[in-house]
């Protein structure tokens, strides 16, 4: 995971690569911790995840939980048709983004066929 504080933007750009599971349980809960009150927008690239797994999708809502108190806004950037599926689940206020730069995302269907395939 990167992070990166803009104070000028009181903006926290949170960039996840890899898996998405219990790996990265102790960085979330310190940046969870640390998030200033005046914090107005966070962001969380995930269009480098490679799989997503549920106690990853737990990290985010516990993170977004707190993110929620302050009021920050939650900006979610993915095109992997898996994590815009499941994350409104979990993150019910965070806004999903498909980065324009981004191949359109497969239909849902494909990607589960091809995943019974497999």
């Amino acid at each position: 995971m990167i992070t990166s504080f803009i104070p000028s933007e009181d903006r926290l750009d949170l960039s996840f690569h890899g898996d998405l599971d219990l790996t990265i349980s102790e960085d979330v809960c310190l940046i969870s911790a640390t998030i200033p009150t005046t914090l107005r927008t966070c962001i969380l690239d995930l269009t480098r995840l490679d799989r997503v797994f549920d106690s990853g999708l737990a990290l985010l809502w516990m993170l977004n939980e707190q993110l929620q108190r302050i009021g920050a806004t939650v900006v979610v950037l993915s095109d992997h048709p898996e994590i815009l599926r499941r994350t409104p689940r979990v993150l019910s206020n965070a806004l999903n983004v498909v980065p324009q730069d981004s191949s359109p995302p497969l239909e849902a269907s494909a990607v589960e066929t091809d995943l019974l395939s497999a």
